[in-house]
C-alpha cells in the first residue's frame, strides 16, 4: 500500500503505477537536480528569504553590474526573463510575493510557464549554490 505522501508524488510527477514506480522515484530523490514538471507545463518554485537572496545575487552576476537589485517581484522577473534569454532558452517567468507587506516574513513564488527544463536546473541551482549556469 502506498503511503499517502508516495501517492501524491507520484501524481505530480506523473510516475505510473506498479512496483516499478517505486523504483523510478526512489532513483529520483537521490539527483535532486532534476525538473520536476515536463517543458510545456507550468514550474512553481516556493522560496524564502536566504534562497532568494543567493538567487538574486547569482543573477546579479550573471547579468552584470549594472543591473539593479531584484529586490521586487517585477525586477526579479525581468531579471530572471533577461537570464532565460541570455542562456538562449525559451520560457516565461511570473513572480508572486506573499504576503506582499514590506516587514512580515515572506515567501516568493517564482512560475516557470513553458520553460525548458535546462531554466528549472539553472534557476535551482542559483537557489541552492548562488551560481546561474546552465
Amino acid at each position: 500500500m502506498w503511503s499517502t505522501f508516495d501517492r501524491t508524488r507520484r501524481r505530480l510527477m506523473g510516475v505510473a503505477e506498479g512496483p516499478s514506480a517505486s523504483a523510478a522515484a526512489s532513483a529520483d530523490d537521490t539527483i535532486g537536480i532534476e525538473p520536476v514538471a515536463p517543458a510545456t507545463g507550468e514550474v512553481v518554485i516556493a522560496i524564502g528569504r536566504p534562497e532568494f537572496d543567493r538567487l538574486g545575487v547569482a543573477l546579479q552576476a550573471v547579468l552584470g553590474i549594472g543591473t539593479a537589485r531584484p529586490d521586487t517581484p517585477d525586477r526579479l522577473e525581468a531579471a530572471l526573463a533577461d537570464a532565460i534569454v541570455g542562456l538562449g532558452a525559451s520560457g516565461r517567468t511570473r513572480v508572486a510575493r506573499r504576503p506582499a507587506g514590506l516587514y512580515t516574513p515572506e515567501a516568493w513564488q517564482v512560475h516557470l510557464i513553458g520553460a525548458e527544463p535546462a531554466i528549472e536546473i539553472a534557476i535551482r541551482r542559483a537557489i541552492r549554490e548562488g551560481v546561474f549556469a546552465a
